[in-house]
Order: C-alpha cells, then structure tokens, then sequence
C-alpha cells in the first residue's frame, strides 16, 4: 500500500466511553488539524467505529478500528487493538461484560465519595457519560458539585489507583486480550507503557513476557512518554522486532487539557510505522 500517511493520531476517544466528543465529532476535529489517519479507541468499546468510519470517508480521512482493552487490576494495563472485526461476536461480548462491570465499580466509587463527605449522583454521572461510564465522569462530577477544583484534582486526590475513592477493575490477564484481538483479525498494542510507573528494566522485562504471549507492539510516542522515556520504548521496540505506534490519548479539549495530537510532535517515522502496522493488519486478515 503506497498511501502516504502524512498525520495520525491512532489513540482516540469518544462518547462511546469517555471522552466529550461524539465518533463523528472526533473525526471532523481530527480532519479539521490535518490529520488522515486516526484510531477510534475506546475503552472496551467499538459501538463508536461504524459512525466514526462513515464520517471520516464523508471527509476523506482514513479512520482504523480500534479500541482500549483494560487488563490488570490494582495496576491498570491497557491494550490497544487496531484492524479487527468490529462485529466480532467473543469481543464484543467480552466488551459488553466490561460495560457492565464499570456501572457497578463506579456506583461503588459515588458510595465511597459519599462516605467521604463528597456525595455525588451516579445518575449524574451517567448523564454526564451519556454512553459507557467510567472515572473522568465521576471527576466532572465531582468538579461541577464544587468539591475538587479541577479533572486533574479529582484524579489525584481521590480516583486514581491507590486513592481512597478508587475501585480497581475485575482482572482480565493480557494475554486473554491479545487473543481477542487476534482472534478478531487484528494486532494488539500495550498503550501508554510509562503509565504502568515502572523502571526501564522491569517495563522491558514484563514487555518481553508480554511479547512471548503474543502482544505485537508498543505505544512508543504518548503525552507519558517523555523525552528519554520514547527514546528508551523505540528502542525496546526496535530490539524486539515489535510494532511501534503513536497517539495522543484524546478525550476532549477539557479532558486533561489534551488535544489531538498531543505527543507526537517527535514521532519523525510515522509513515514507516503506519505502513508496517497496515502491513501486519493485512496479514493478520490473510
């Protein structure tokens, strides 16, 4: 495939979990900053790629299914999935359970941040979500009620992992996700691995096992990724023969004051990796 790809953001999020944008919002602000090629991703979710395709041809930009797997529990690990079936009948059920269990982690998390003095609404939140729920709602929540003064507060102070108000997620193993993704027809990807706060030896070490259960590439250049921290993933990536990715996590302009596109300004190869990304997607297909 010689399309040259001269823009993309393969790490996106709509109403579909928990960004402020609805799909084809995203990819008209996405082909509105140049870019023509972005990655719908939400958070065990892909009820967003059909709407989000059909409004990316409409403006003559290329939209990848994709989506956000959460694995882990205490210690959140994502995976990213890009190229698969979206109406692959074992993901979407797996996406489905999750849907359903971060309605019940987040009600848990309004009773706890009643405990605490700091009452919120789940109905609130759920009509902040319009769509799957999940923490960003419960902290606009808490900023609208008055009781933290911005996002970022609510995260830090109650709602992050080790926080009293946060409520791990039901561990689902990384290799379970992978096999979903593969068995979908696409390739699976580890988001954000600066995320996991590891030091460079472990991070590389638990990739190489990560690797070996069939994991395909790395989300080297993120908003986490700073400075030594990208040069140090491609690296990894290049040394282990895996995929390397790139995206901005995008949840909407209020959201962590983010934008389409944030951390990729030094992702110089981004058209040697897109196309060997496609590449492995249409393999995976054949």
């Amino acid at each position: 495939m010689e399309e040259r790809i001269m823009k993309a953001d393969l790490h996106l999020h709509s109403t579909a979990s928990d960004g402020l944008l609805p799909p084809a919002g995203v990819a008209a602000a996405a082909a509105q900053a140049g870019y023509t090629l972005i990655a719908l991703t939400d958070h065990d979710s892909t009820d967003g790629v059909k709407e989000a395709r059909a409004a990316g041809e409409k403006l003559g930009m290329r939209v990848l299914t994709g989506v956000e797997l959460s694995c882990g529990a205490q210690k959140e690990i994502h995976i990213l999935g890009y190229g698969f079936d979206p109406d692959h009948g074992p993901l979407r059920e797996f996406c489905r359970e999750r849907r359903e269990q971060r309605i019940s982690r987040t009600r848990r998390m309004t009773e706890l941040l009643a405990q605490m003095g700091m009452p919120v609404s789940f109905d609130r939140v759920q009509e902040i979500a319009r769509g799957v729920v999940g923490r960003p709602h419960v902290a606009r929540a808490l900023l609208e009620a008055g009781h933290v003064k911005s996002v970022s507060e609510a995260f830090d102070r109650y709602i992050s992992p080790g926080k009293p108000a946060y409520v791990p997620k039901e561990d689902v193993r990384v290799a379970d996700a992978v096999r979903l993704i593969h068995e979908a027809g696409g390739v699976a990807v580890l988001a954000h691995p600066m995320e996991l706060k590891m030091g460079e030896a472990s991070l590389a070490s638990l990739i190489g096992e990560w690797k070996e259960q069939g994991l395909d590439g790395i989300e080297v250049w993120h908003p986490s990724a700073q400075n030594n921290h990208a040069a140090f993933l491609h690296a990894l990536a290049l040394c282990e023969g895996m995929l390397v990715t790139g995206g901005s996590d995008f949840h909407g302009a209020d959201l962590h004051g983010g934008r389409i596109g944030d951390g990729l300004e030094r992702w110089r190869d981004v058209q040697d990796d897109v196309q060997r990304l496609l590449a492995w997607i249409n393999q995976r297909k054949e």
